[in-house]
């Protein structure tokens, strides 16, 4: 049992468009993991900065009551210019390591979702290429059983390549 040139050109088409359609639904899967990894890590730096916030302000409330402690214990009230200055440079400091790490957290999501809109778009570039092989893949294999379907001239017209054989051996 034997199948027709067009039947197997139909068949390999199909296969190949089976197999491109797989491939793409396993680039979509793997995408939309790498999508979801980069928004846990996006959280987890949130997480992280939220830490460190507390962090920088539970050493500034600590400062704050060992310079109150030092100045109640050497007799200086607390309206003090050393006492004043002293609290108000732990206030600058902690503002300063605050808006450190949100600066840091910030430029960490903006990387974060740089790689989730590049992820996005070659995830639409590989769905539009993948459709673009099917289709490119269907119209050659109509084209080829279109040259079957010629009156007994098959994949090649031989009258034609005679006609210019001949002309060229004419010369």
């Amino acid at each position: 049992m034997s199948a027709d040139p067009v039947t197997l050109a139909i068949i390999s088409t199909a296969v190949q468009g089976v197999g491109t359609y797989s491939q793409l639904q396993a680039q979509k899967a793997g995408n939309k993991a790498a999508i979801a990894n980069y928004e846990r890590e996006k959280k987890f730096n949130e997480l992280k900065a939220l830490q460190d916030s507390n962090d920088v302000l539970d050493e500034a409330r600590r400062k704050r009551k060992q310079n109150l402690a030092i100045v109640a214990g050497s007799g200086y009230s607390d309206d003090s210019g050393s006492f004043l200055t002293t609290q108000k440079e732990i206030e600058r400091i902690a503002a300063q390591d605050l808006s450190n790490i949100n600066i840091n957290l910030l430029s960490g999501n903006a990387k974060i979702d740089s790689a989730i809109y590049t992820t996005r778009v070659m995830g639409k570039a590989q769905k539009y290429g993948a459709y673009a092989k099917i289709g490119a893949a269907a119209f050659s294999t109509y084209s080829y059983s279109q040259s079957y379907k010629t009156t007994n001239k098959g994949q090649y017209d031989l009258n034609y390549l005679n006609r210019t054989t001949n002309k060229m051996d004419d010369n």
